[in-house]
């Protein structure tokens, strides 16, 4: 009898195979076809090193009214954080722009191959690789020079981290708008629709809390803020640049407590103190429950003392249930007083103890001549003071805030870390905290915001992958076309 041979599937390896040659070619199709093209070449390779002498020569400022011979240094540039944020802005523009009409001028050769079956995840990836690949170079070229301008040590290579991982979120970004409209005009118009919203919510332009209240809290980062890139990149460009460079990680640590164990003295607890004084002279409704303002002011004091005890660690409160209107008295106003004042001696004794461990490092560092020259050096070359104002918002009128109960830190949030997350995924911070919380692990700062620029990045590339965006647009169109024809 005759034996009939059904077509087995191709093995799992020869599938993988496959797809790897297609990648190839649709790799070296679309290099060889850049390479053809003179100006492209030409633009991609100067505009990257022209923008970045363009940017960093204009912001690099030295005070020569004040100053006989005024010489330029890192330190004193107060334009540092005004090219950060350029920075992403041109990662991004470098990444819209490169992307946008990668698919859209394909469409006629990909309609030709559409009977060959090809593999579409080879042709994306070979799109992005080579995208990638541009951004990288261009990226690196940008900060090559900008860096040599201000003076910036090349030895901080993740600044440059940064800018790619943004620049490759933007060519994700820019490949879903090429595979989803149908004129270049129109691609190119969206870009600076793109691009607005990236600079208005990023948080530089307009300080978070001072967004619109329906859209905003004192406390954290508003969602429009979080699903910016920018908002992201800054942040990690601000954080990193004042905690990681090897002039103030000598001293990072050191800082932090005489900061939160100042902002703790001179700021949180005088308010407490003062939120107890107000229950003490309106006494006669201590037991009245529809009185806002005692409610208010025991609920505080009873959120901010447990949240002490956690922090200063083999402190007890036995009166911290009695804070409530109904059970507050006399007896539990002294009690509470004094905790107070016990908590504020802890907060001085650990900040001179950090004061003067401080006072001697430094004095190690600059007992001679040719230390103190070398620690201005360092200081000067690795540290910015505009960042470190910025980080630690030394320059806010509202040290302290009260919201929901709870009295918000404004002052030095660059030393804050001991956010506590209300649920697992919870990572809502003030923007410069130097960690985030997420899942259980406390990450820095740095990491975490790559992390999540690459997470938006992949995001996109899924929406790309089953063109969402596209399919998205063609319903919103045949919607539109439906109520045309029945009128």
């Amino acid at each position: 009898p005759k034996v009939e041979h059904v077509n087995d599937p191709l093995p799992i390896t020869q599938k993988i195979a496959n797809r790897l040659h297609q990648f190839k070619i649709f790799a070296i199709r679309d290099t060889l076809s850049k390479l053809s093209n003179t100006q492209y070449l030409y633009i991609n390779l100067l505009e990257a090193p022209v923008l970045a002498f363009f940017i960093s020569f204009m912001v690099k400022y030295y005070n020569v009214v004040t100053r006989e011979n005024g010489a330029y240094t890192f330190y004193e540039n107060q334009n540092i954080p005004v090219f950060f944020f350029m920075s992403v802005v041109v990662a991004l523009f470098f990444g819209l722009t490169l992307s946008a009409e990668e698919i859209f001028k394909d469409r006629k050769i990909l309609k030709r191959e559409q009977f060959l079956h090809l593999s579409r995840t080879g042709y994306l990836f070979s799109k992005i690789a080579v995208l990638f690949t541009i951004s990288a170079f261009q990226t690196f070229l940008f900060i090559l020079v900008g860096h040599f301008v201000l003076e910036i040590p090349l030895t901080e290579v993740r600044y440059w981290l940064i800018l790619f991982s943004v620049a490759c979120f933007a060519n994700v970004l820019g490949l879903n708008i090429s595979a989803s409209f149908n004129s270049a005009v129109t691609i190119y118009i969206l870009i600076p629709i793109l691009i607005i919203p990236q600079l208005l919510l990023s948080g530089v332009v307009i300080e978070f809390d001072k967004f619109n209240p329906r859209v905003t809290k004192p406390i954290g980062v508003p969602l429009m803020g979080n699903i910016m890139a920018s908002r992201w990149a800054f942040e990690a460009y601000m954080v990193t640049q004042y905690k990681d460079n090897p002039f103030e990680k000598q001293f990072y640590e050191l800082d932090k407590i005489v900061a939160q164990s100042e902002y703790k003295r001179i700021y949180l607890i005088p308010e407490l103190e003062s939120k107890l004084s107000y229950c003490m002279v309106n006494r006669a409704q201590w037991r009245n429950v529809n009185h806002q303002g005692i409610k208010n002011s025991l609920l505080i004091l009873q959120n901010e003392i447990t949240n002490e005890l956690t922090q200063i660690g083999g402190s007890s409160f036995d009166d911290l249930n009695k804070l409530a209107v109904g059970r507050f008295d006399s007896t539990v106003y002294v009690s509470t007083q004094q905790f107070l004042s016990t908590i504020k001696n802890v907060y001085l004794l650990r900040q001179n103890k950090a004061m003067k461990e401080l006072e001697l490092l430094k004095e190690s560092m600059t007992d001679t001549p040719q230390k103190r020259a070398a620690y201005d050096k360092m200081r000067n070359t690795y540290q910015n003071k505009s960042v470190a104002d910025a980080v630690r918002n030394i320059n806010t009128m509202h040290r302290i805030v009260e919201y929901d109960g709870k009295l918000i830190q404004k002052l030095y949030p660059i030393y804050m870390d001991e956010h506590k997350p209300r649920y697992w995924f919870d990572f809502s911070a003030n923007l410069y905290q130097p960690t985030k919380h997420f899942a259980g692990y406390t990450i820095d700062t740095l990491y975490f915001n790559i992390a999540v620029i690459w997470s938006m990045t992949l995001a996109f590339y899924v929406l790309l992958y089953f063109d969402g965006l596209r399919k998205v647009i063609q319903m919103i169109e045949n919607r539109r076309y439906r109520r045309v024809d029945k009128s």
